[in-house]
């Protein structure tokens, strides 16, 4: 039962409300300097086993409580929930369900190859936008990127215009997986927002994947610590991504793979789009462990 688990994780003053259980937050204090006086701030879903603290923000899944409060690593906390009997569905919180693949490479294949002038543009090599797959609509001059699951199959994809960025079939869950993860065979990864900015490291010769936005899920961290011994975070170099950045190390994920931060130190690009083969270069490089990184 959940409640046992709890109970084993020290969580004080439970307290079972219908679907909720409510307690003292865990980590309060260590993330504020001051104990929590309210025991009903924090609360977790017996159903999905997702939890919040309305005080101090710590929030995620049943995973990540087990990973954080017992200092084990992703397998040890799903054993420990295995251990005392909790049946959640920890990877998918809802029931959504892609669509059959055969679907949606029948829509994939209206689209035609990216046309020679988008690739010098967008300095990306035939090469590399065959392997991530990427096609391109001439009608409204966009890429399509295609959206694939961590088991290969093709969920959808995204359409990445200069006015727009739409994606099909509409809620496709993209947080669930990441752009490239199927080509991903390599024991150290770039990780950036931007699909396009993963295909333009891969011609670079750099290994990359991106989240598809500034938000990283907790599920795209656990898909990388399964596949990957070293992540070096390249989130854009602006508000959104300094925050991420920062949000990604206040949870300690860089505690349980090692994570590097790229160095956007010397440059004003906003990523690695942007930026040179010679500045990619120097950014990887001067890349910095987490433990050492400054936010700007």
């Amino acid at each position: 039962m959940i409640e046992d688990l709890l109970a084993y994780l020290k969580i004080e003053n439970m307290r079972g409300t219908g679907s909720e259980i409510q307690g003292r937050c865990p980590l309060h204090e260590k993330r504020t300097g001051t104990r929590e006086l309210r025991p009903d701030n924090w609360s977790i879903n017996r159903n999905t086993g997702r939890f919040h603290c309305f005080s101090c923000g710590y929030s995620g899944s049943l995973v990540k409580l087990v990973m954080d409060l017992d200092d084990v690593g992703l397998w040890d906390a799903h054993r420990l929930i295995r251990e005392h009997d909790v049946d959640l569905d920890i990877q998918t919180q809802d029931d959504w369900q892609p669509l059959p693949s055969n679907q949606i490479e029948e829509q994939l294949e209206a689209y035609g190859a990216p046309p020679q002038r988008a690739l010098l543009k967008r300095r990306l090599t035939r090469e590399s936008v065959d392997k991530f797959g990427v096609r391109f609509d001439y009608e409204d001059a966009a890429w399509v990127l295609p959206i694939t699951g961590p088991d290969g199959a093709l969920w959808g994809f995204q359409f990445k215009a200069w006015e727009f960025v739409r994606n099909r079939p509409p809620g496709v869950k993209k947080s669930r997986t990441l752009f490239g993860l199927h080509n991903l065979h390599n024991a150290s990864v770039i990780l950036v927002e931007s699909p396009l900015d993963a295909v333009y490291l891969d011609g670079l010769g750099y290994p990359a994947v991106a989240s598809f936005g500034a938000n990283v899920s907790d599920q795209q961290m656990r898909l990388l610590i399964e596949r990957c011994d070293e992540v070096m975070l390249a989130l854009d170099n602006d508000a959104a991504g300094i925050n991420e950045t920062r949000r990604l190390l206040a949870e300690k994920w860089h505690h349980r793979i090692p994570i590097s931060i790229f160095h956007y130190l010397s440059t004003k690009k906003k990523d690695p789009g942007e930026m040179g083969a010679l500045e990619v270069r120097y950014g990887v490089e001067k890349a910095v462990m987490a433990s050492f990184w400054t936010a700007p």
